[in-house]
């Protein structure tokens, strides 16, 4: 059962930076102060067919900086992530902190992750007929949870790790994500922010959408702009309640984590609605939340791209918010200086408003040549001096995710918390799920309760051949009435069909066809691979025709397109987030949910797991074992804490960091009050029926004396995203017959977790 929602104020205790304009919090805000900008010719990676051919680069030190990845792994460790390491060492020693102990949970953003990895795994697989050595460390650490445990190794640390990627606000998401965890009271203290590295084929795809700036440089706000500039950098901060702070003698705090609001702008996949009526809704439930009127906002850092829909927007969006006190608050965009730093761009800036607060300073929006008309806020065109109070920030991305924060003085008070629902046990009021069984959960328990054999199929390259075999376990076509005629779904990929499939039947088995009758729902995706069907045919674009790589595609390939639609179906303008992790990251959702529902941001929420098979992603796991087969599906929880349906408990998480803890990790969870509160009548187990795949599970399963065991992987093949919640359907649907039903779920990467659903 969770704690009581907290009334404590939030403190930033610590803040970490690093930028094109600086690898710290004083290099950054001397370049600040200076006017300065970097924006430089691109040198990772050929642009010679590009149109834009310049960005923000960070220029990282080249000392070895992750001490505990072996020497020979140490070249899998991102750009983006080294420079994570570096704003999260910062953040920890501003704070005070000499480690991460006594840290509760670390929450990321990103929108490309490791995509360097990524992009490496896939020219060595298309260039070779045979199995290439390295591969299945390209293929791990090309998995973000995976970079972010290595930062956690490097401090001996084993919480739970978020990874949430809605495309350029993730940054500004994780950090809120950060305040409902300590809100809710599942932790006193956290460890958020983003951070994003320049990838190949994240540039290529602004520039096949003749987003980026010709000129090379960014002119936000100008009347004249055109585009974008991208740049890279990570940004962390350190949450605490009050009374953790006070606990540990903490420094003076940075600031307030005052407010927080998200929405979903369903106007477009990648163009903002006009009127900006997402924007608004974030910037009044920010503010309301920190108690803060308009006319007390004294610096709002835009987001503010410089491409001409999204300025205009956020600027009519911010006059429709304040209204008459409009003119009366400052506003810059500092991509005018940097770039814009994608999944690390709100996290990036929201230390930037805590260094305005901190130095009573106001950044400018360079390169301003004539001011667009629709600006009515006072725009800050040079580095100033000025009283900064409250801030406020924007952050926009891809799918239509909006956030806002706000920060204030740490002297301020704020407006307490309703914990009127707090005690009440999370039911799963629905569930959905599809697999290679077929389109349902009826079929899903079928399959695994008979051990039916299921169909594999080769997955033939869509470049080169392979020299040896890689069968899958693929979703039948979905029988007529499974999907519903939506515009957004012709061009969507597979991973989101399924997911839309299992999200449709857990609304409707719990009397929400559709989800009318449903009130505010919440959306929470979780990931593996995402859309690498897509991913791989766009890439492959890149590589091989750079100049006539589709922008059609691009869009579908980012890993929060899926929810997007979903979303945008069901009219669905509240919380909407992607969370990347193994399977096992179904159980964060899980939490993430709980927090939404007990905070009041959401009736019902959707948690949704989901993966598509494809040659890259099938030829990845037969570098696990020859035996292991890829699949895919989807599956589909809906979550409640007034209706009916069967309670889930979950237990505390537990990271493993390397190979050798995975047995450890699993024996303490053998250890947790949820796995101990009787013998269950049914086991859903995450064995894969691999012995070596499975020696930890079986180890722990022995002495835990459970009836009827069911092994959903065993049957399904590896389904990655979706297995989890895969078998949470499955214990759903058996606690529904009145039996007690105990899942593991035992990660491949970095982390297990366990769960008990009661009937």
């Amino acid at each position: 059962m969770a704690n009581l929602p907290s009334s404590e104020r939030i403190l930033v205790t610590g803040a970490g930076i690093v930028s094109p304009l600086g690898m710290n919090w004083r290099e950054n805000e001397a370049s600040f102060r200076a006017n300065r900008m970097n924006f430089t010719p691109v040198t990772a990676f050929d642009v010679s067919q590009r149109i834009a051919k310049t960005a923000a680069q960070v220029d990282l030190p080249d000392e070895r900086l992750f001490l505990k990845v072996p020497s020979r792994r140490d070249a899998l460790i991102d750009r983006g992530t080294r420079m994570l390491l570096l704003a999260v060492r910062e953040a920890l020693a501003m704070a005070g902190m000499s480690g991460l102990k006594g840290v509760d949970a670390i929450i990321i953003g990103t929108s490309a992750g490791a995509m360097s990895v990524g992009q490496d795994y896939f020219r060595k697989a298309i260039s070779s007929q045979g199995r290439v050595p390295g591969q299945l460390s390209r293929v791990e650490f090309y998995q973000p949870q995976k970079q972010i445990a290595a930062i956690a190794a490097e401090h001996d640390w084993h919480g739970p790790i978020l990874v949430v990627s809605n495309a350029c606000a993730s940054g500004a998401n994780a950090i809120g994500d950060a305040m409902a965890m300590i809100q809710s009271g599942r932790a006193r203290r956290v460890l958020a922010g983003g951070y994003d590295a320049l990838a190949e084929l994240v540039f290529a795809g602004f520039d096949t959408l003749r987003a980026l700036a010709p000129s090379g440089v960014p002119r936000p706000f100008d009347a004249a702009r055109d585009g974008l500039a991208l740049g890279e950098g990570a940004a962390v901060v350190l949450l605490e309640s009050e009374s953790a702070a006070a606990e540990r003698r903490a420094p003076e705090p940075l600031a307030l984590a005052a407010g927080y609001a998200t929405a979903t702008d369903l106007h477009h996949l990648t163009q903002p609605d006009p009127e900006g009526k997402a924007a608004i809704r974030t910037m009044r439930g920010a503010c309301e939340m920190a108690g803060v009127r308009p006319e007390e906002v004294d610096y709002i850092n835009s987001h503010g791209t410089g491409t001409p829909y999204n300025d205009v927007a956020e600027a009519s969006a911010i006059e429709a918010w304040a209204g008459e006190a409009a003119p009366g608050i400052a506003l810059s965009s500092t991509k005018s200086a940097m770039g814009h730093l994608l999944g690390g761009a709100g996290a990036v800036e929201a230390v930037i408003c805590l260094m305005a607060m901190r130095g009573q300073w106001l950044p400018a929006s360079l390169n301003i040549r004539e001011v667009d008309p629709a600006v009515k806020s006072r725009l800050v065109r040079e580095w100033r001096e000025g009283r900064v109070g409250v801030t406020l920030t924007n952050s926009f991305g891809f799918g239509g995710t909006n956030a806002t924060l706000v920060f204030r003085p740490a002297s301020a008070s704020l407006p307490g918390l309703s914990a009127s629902v707090a005690s009440k046990a999370v039911k799963i009021a629905g569930a959905g799920a599809v697999s290679p069984a077929g389109w349902g959960v009826s079929a899903l328990v079928q399959a695994v309760t008979s051990r039916q054999e299921l169909p594999l199929v080769e997955s033939p390259r869509s470049v080169a051949n392979r020299d040896w075999s890689c069968p899958v376990r693929f979703v039948p076509p979905a029988p007529p009435d499974a999907l519903p005629k939506f515009a957004r779904l012709r061009r969507a990929s597979a991973v989101t069909k399924f997911a839309m499939g299992a999200a449709l039947e857990a609304l409707a088995s719990a009397g929400f066809p559709n989800g009318q009758g449903a009130g505010r729902l919440g959306i929470i995706q979780c990931m593996f691979n995402g859309c690498v069907q897509f991913s791989g045919r766009f890439y492959h674009e890149v590589i091989e025709t750079p100049a006539l790589a589709s922008p059609l595609i691009f869009p579908e390939t980012v890993y929060n397109a899926p929810a997007s639609h979903i979303a945008a179906f069901l009219g669905v303008d509240g919380p909407v987030t992607t969370l990347i992790g193994e399977s096992s990251a179904i159980m964060e959702g899980v939490a993430m949910a709980r927090d939404w529902l007990t905070l009041g941001w959401a009736d019902r929420v959707l948690v949704i797991g989901a993966e598509e098979g494809d040659w890259v992603g099938a030829e990845a796991v037969t570098y696990y074992h020859p035996e292991l087969h890829a699949s895919e599906g989807a599956g589909a929880i809906l979550l409640s804490l007034q209706d009916p349906g069967p309670a889930l408990e979950a237990s505390p998480a537990f990271c493993f960091l390397t190979e050798s803890e995975r047995a450890d990790c699993l024996g303490r969870l053998a250890g947790q009050q949820v796995l101990n509160a009787g013998p269950p009548d049914i086991h859903v187990s995450g064995r894969c029926g691999i012995a070596i795949l499975d020696e930890a599970e079986e180890a722990l399963q022995a002495g835990q004396g459970a009836g009827q065991v069911l092994e959903p992987r065993a049957v399904l093949g590896e389904s990655m995203g979706a297995g989890g919640v895969l078998q949470l359907a499955l214990a759903a649907q058996m606690a529904r017959e009145g039996r007690a039903v105990q899942v593991l779920l035992p990660g491949s990467l970095c982390a297990a977790y366990a769960a008990l659903v009661r009937p």
